[in-house]
């Protein structure tokens, strides 16, 4: 699954989950994003496409018509999103590249790693070794790492027992530091007992 794909899922997911923490200009944005991939953009010959639209999503059932246009147009003012007319006279509304980053920022905070029914006995480790120059990079890495619960083995090495590659990679590209981050899988370590407590295992 490539960087983008992953992306369209977690939001795909978020619009699924019918959290009551969603605000309406969050969940439109992510329903502009989903429902036009890969491209990123629509066709929405009237508003009242855009409102039927957003009705495929169980999340977004909870807003009413004018909140959804509402946070259209607010999107519109932020330029999260731009309206444009090609050469058929089609309007269309496509994601800006601000409405873009905003996107992959809200990912990195919806990602969470998938337990499997039964641990395969692996452990997974992350290890990285980032230049002072990224130190926000490294704090940030730091922060989504005990978000997701993972064990801090040594001052730069963090361990989960199960499979997390593709999100902490995409975690790590995310914040440039991809190339100083590594994933290992390794079958056992000498003091894992306290890790296995860390998980319950």
């Amino acid at each position: 699954m490539n960087k983008h794909d992953n992306r369209i899922s977690t939001l795909k997911e978020f619009l699924d989950s019918g959290t009551q923490k969603a605000r309406i200009t969050q969940v439109a944005l992510c329903v502009l994003a989903v429902a036009s991939m890969p491209a990123l953009i629509f066709v929405a010959a009237a508003m009242g496409n855009a409102v039927q639209l957003f009705r495929q999503f169980d999340v977004a059932k909870k807003f009413n018509d004018k909140q959804i246009k509402r946070a259209m147009y607010h999107l519109r003012q932020e330029r999260l999103i731009e309206y444009v007319t090609e050469r058929s006279g089609k309007s269309i509304v496509r994601i800006t590249r601000k409405g873009k980053n905003y996107l992959r920022a809200f990912t990195i905070d919806l990602i969470q790693i998938k337990k499997p029914a039964k641990w395969d006995g692996k452990w997974r480790l992350v290890m990285f070794d980032i230049p002072i120059r990224f130190t926000k990079g490294r704090e940030a890495l730091r922060f989504h790492l005990k978000e997701l619960d993972f064990y801090q083995f040594q001052k730069s090495a963090w361990i989960y027992p199960y499979p997390c590659e593709d999100e902490i990679i995409f975690i790590a590209n995310f914040y440039g530091i991809g190339k100083y981050v590594e994933v290992l899988t390794v079958d056992s370590m000498l003091r894992e007992v306290k890790a296995k407590k860390h998980f319950k295992l």
